[in-house]
């Protein structure tokens, strides 16, 4: 009887043991990764952010772009043989930023992003275009 006792409580002092163990390793575990998955939160975060950005850049660039449109499609008729010009600076763009997203935008970022949407929606190829976005990119061409 007595050997069966002992085996029983060793098999419980084992099982116990290995429990502990177990729940060590684990706690080291997540005290060695908390780091890890510390900085991929914030990377995570930081991309939404980034991507959050991007949008509402883009959409400040498609409502000055549209409203450029819209006051050259307003403008009356003369004559036929003249077209009114179409113009939306990157100063739109930002004021436009500024405006609906209280969104500080670098002259740089409005430039490319109006550059980007004047070509998605096909005025780049406008001839009577005025614009200033592509101004930067004639610079920095060697």
């Amino acid at each position: 009887m007595r050997e069966t006792f002992n085996s029983v409580t060793d098999m419980v002092f084992t099982g116990v043991a290995w429990f502990v163990g177990i729940a060590l390793a684990l706690a080291l575990l997540a005290a060695v990764s908390a780091p890890r998955l510390m900085k991929l939160d914030a990377d995570r975060r930081q991309r939404r952010g980034d991507e959050h950005y991007r949008k509402q850049l883009q959409a400040a660039t498609d409502h000055a772009i549209t409203t450029s449109v819209r006051a050259r499609l307003a403008e009356p008729v003369t004559d036929l043989h003249h077209v009114p010009a179409m113009r939306v600076t990157t100063g739109d763009v930002i004021a436009r930023a500024h405006e609906d997203f209280a969104l500080e935008v670098p002259r740089d970022h409005a430039a490319a992003m109006l550059r980007h949407r004047l070509e998605f929606r096909g005025h780049a190829r406008w001839p009577d275009l005025i614009t200033d976005a592509f101004d930067d990119e004639e610079d920095q061409t060697p």
